[in-house]
Formats: structure tokens, sequence, C-alpha cells
């Protein structure tokens, strides 16, 4: 499957840009970002061009893989980088990395497996801690029929709390 972005700058292709693909790794590049490289900018690919230390390279500040000093976004993470002066606008992403969506599904069964995962799933490691003790402790004093209403509360109310993250996360990406 072709990408849909540049290999070397990071940017999507248009609908007018010109684009070629190294025929030895089949990375595409927009043309101007092949000319400016000299070639494929792949590591340990031969269509590299023979010049590299003409090229200058940078590391992401996100992933600390090495890209070509001109990217706007990581070939590797995807993360946007400081954009120089003369690049187009980017879009903004779709989702922040700070507000990923996270499965109300899995935040259950996580509950299931472990009293109090699903809450750590979440971020919330305080209160699913706390919800393991509580676990431990209602198992020790009423045995199941206690540790059974924990598990059902904890696993209906991190599946409501993982449901509203989603839903503030959305509002905050529209907005």
């Amino acid at each position: 499957m072709k990408e849909n972005y540049c290999s070397s700058c990071g940017q999507e292709f248009g609908k007018e840009d010109l684009s070629i693909r190294c025929r030895l790794c089949l990375r595409n590049y927009h043309a101007r970002c092949w000319e400016k490289t000299g070639g494929c900018t792949t590591w340990g690919c031969t269509g590299k061009p023979m010049l590299a230390q003409d090229i200058e390279y940078k590391r992401c500040p996100q992933c600390g893989e090495e890209i070509v000093s001109f990217a706007v976004k990581c070939r590797y993470c995807r993360s946007l980088l400081n954009a120089p002066p003369d690049a187009p606008q980017m879009l903004k992403p779709r989702i922040a990395p700070h507000e990923s969506r996270k499965d109300p599904i899995l935040t259950c069964l996580l509950n299931l497996v472990f009293p109090g995962a699903g809450y750590m799933y979440l971020g919330k490691m305080t209160i699913g801690l706390i919800w393991f003790i509580v676990a431990c402790a209602a198992w020790f004093f009423a045995r199941p029929l206690g540790l059974f209403a924990v598990y059902i509360w904890i696993m209906y109310d991190s599946t409501r709390k993982a449901f509203h993250m989603n839903k503030r996360a959305q509002s905050n990406k529209l907005s």
C-alpha cells in the first residue's frame, strides 16, 4: 500500500504534488525532497546519496530517531516538529498525544482481571490502587458477595469514566 506522506519531510502528498518512489526500499518522496537530499534517505538503502555528509540530520524530540533537518513531521512516530518558516502550514493532528482514545471495553476487562487495573489504564493510578485495596478488604470481610459487588461497581464506573474521557477529548478536538 502506498504511503500518503513523504518519507523525508513527513508532509502528506497533495493532489498536485509530484512524488518519487525509491525502487529499492519503496519509500515515497516529494520530488523536491528527493532533489534536496540527493536520493533516498532510508538508512541502509543503496538509493541513498553518495554524499551523505552534505545532508544535515537531527533527532526527533519525541522518539529520538534520526530524520532530515528540514522535516516537518517525524517519519517514524508521525509527531509534528517545529516547522521551518518556508514550510507550508500543516493541518492539526486528529488526536493530540495527551488526548488518546481509551477503549471502554478494555477498561472493563482489565478490571475483571485485576481490580483497579482499568482505572490505571485510564491514567488514574491512585484510584486504581485504592479500588484494589477495597477489593482485597471486601474479600477478607465479606467474602465472595462483597468482592462481587466491588467488581460490578468498578467495572461499571471505569467504563463510564472511559466514555466521559473520550467525549471530552472529542469536544476538545472539535473546538
